[in-house]
């Protein structure tokens, strides 16, 4: 009877044991790949920014002289290139970062000042879009169907051509 209960509470301890290192096993891994996330979408931004190519103000001058207008287009169009060049990563980002979040032992804080720092460039693109969907629909195909815009492009020197 001894060598059962002794038995018993062998196993039991191993059990134990055994979810107690799985479940570290899993916050080790979910943690090595929400780092390496965070490394992926950044080497991928970075790509997507070192372009030569500008919009010049002969480029959209048939558009509108519009400042207001031009820096709009400008700006949603560059957001969204970003974004889109981007998206695969940052969607792994995302998984990565609301597993780890889903934990119980997960440093929360840690996580949002990061989520901050990545959720940038998609929140850009989310507040463009408001600015820009309020001009009138010719103006935007007009903006839309320019080829370059349609790239990513170096927002800095595109800047510079404008002053």
């Amino acid at each position: 009877m001894n060598n059962y209960i002794i038995l018993f509470f062998a196993v039991f301890t191993s059990i134990f044991s055994y979810a107690e290192t799985s479940e570290q096993t899993l916050t080790n891994y979910l943690t090595i790949e929400y780092h390496n996330s965070i490394k992926a979408y950044d080497t991928k931004l970075e790509k997507c920014q070192q372009t030569k190519a500008t919009i010049t103000p002969d480029d959209v001058k048939h558009i509108s002289n519009d400042w207001n207008i031009i820096s709009s287009a400008l700006s949603y169009h560059y957001a969204k290139t970003q974004d889109l060049c981007t998206r695969n990563e940052l969607e792994r980002y995302s998984l990565f970062s609301a597993k780890l979040q889903a934990l119980a032992d997960s440093d929360k804080t840690m996580l949002d000042k990061y989520n901050q720092l990545i959720m940038a460039i998609p929140l850009a693109y989310e507040r463009t879009k408001a600015d820009y969907f309020i001009f009138p629909e010719d103006i935007r195909e007009q903006f839309s169907g320019l080829e370059k815009l349609n790239k990513p492009f170096n927002l800095m020197k595109t800047m510079d051509n404008f002053n």
